[in-house]
């Protein structure tokens, strides 16, 4: 999951107390999904599911849509006898705040009627008036979240040739002998291309620490590449790219902010 019932505060303030928390949970472990495969599509959310690492995507087609995102976007609307070509403004909190906005909603909307034993009640307050729904922020929580929403949808949609195969993650698995430190060296090998790294050299000539300056693309897991100076005996071998293919996007609902 990416929320926890600690991220609601400050502009999502939501009572936490003991008997709170668990509801709010609740929420979160239904509709955190929901929304997601909603945006993505059931394909594309399992793949950014299964991208997260301590709730944070690791693939660049990912991160890019989980953090904020603003820019203009050129795209075409298509009319009965041509293509009107426009721009898209692109404008994202990031898939997180996103998420908190939807969820508050669901969650506030809910307390304006509690189950008892004796059947539905609406709540009462006896030191404050219990505010109706219409002058309450869930509406503008929501209508927020939507902007986010539907800006990442619309640039999953015209982002048609996203780069794939980035390195993420490798092991070094020989260190060489002969090398100095250097910087923005490019890699060698594999089945990807323009992977540059900046190598550390443990100061007896062996490569004891490789940093990634430019992730390249195409590469696969298992690839060993290897790292060019010294005597160019020094490999690594990759354990984990960069997924997010957004042509496999089936999410087509758009959806619409409430109007009061």
């Amino acid at each position: 999951m990416i929320l926890s019932t600690t991220d609601f505060t400050g502009k999502y303030q939501i009572s936490t107390g003991m008997y709170d928390t668990a509801k709010l949970q609740d929420y979160i472990n239904r509709y955190e999904p929901r929304y997601l495969k909603e945006l993505f599509g059931v394909s594309l959310y399992n793949d950014f599911q299964s991208d997260l690492l301590n709730n944070v995507p690791q693939s660049p087609n990912f991160l890019v849509v989980f953090n904020p995102l603003s820019e203009d976007m050129g795209y075409n609307f298509y009319y009965f006898n041509g293509i009107y070509e426009g721009v898209n403004q692109i404008d994202s909190e990031g898939i997180k705040e996103m998420l908190k906005g939807f969820i508050y909603f669901e969650y506030v909307k809910d307390l304006s009627n509690q189950i008892t034993p004796i059947g539905l009640v609406k709540p009462q307050n006896e030191n404050s008036t219990v505010a109706n729904t219409l002058f309450s922020m869930m509406y503008t929580r929501y209508n927020e979240a939507i902007r986010s929403y539907n800006s990442i949808r619309d640039f999953i949609k015209y982002t048609s040739t996203p780069s794939l195969g980035q390195v993420i993650d490798f092991n070094l698995t020989a260190g060489g002998t002969g090398y100095v430190n250097a910087t923005n060296v490019t890699v060698t090998g594999g089945s990807g291309t323009g992977l540059k790294v900046d190598i550390t050299e443990d100061g007896t000539g062996i490569v004891d620490e490789v940093t990634v300056v430019d992730a390249g693309k195409n590469y696969k897991i298992g690839d060993i590449l290897t790292l060019p100076g010294g005597n160019n005996d020094a490999t690594i071998e990759l354990t984990y790219v960069g997924i997010g293919d957004y042509r496999k996007f089936r999410g087509v609902r758009k959806l619409t902010a409430y109007w009061l």
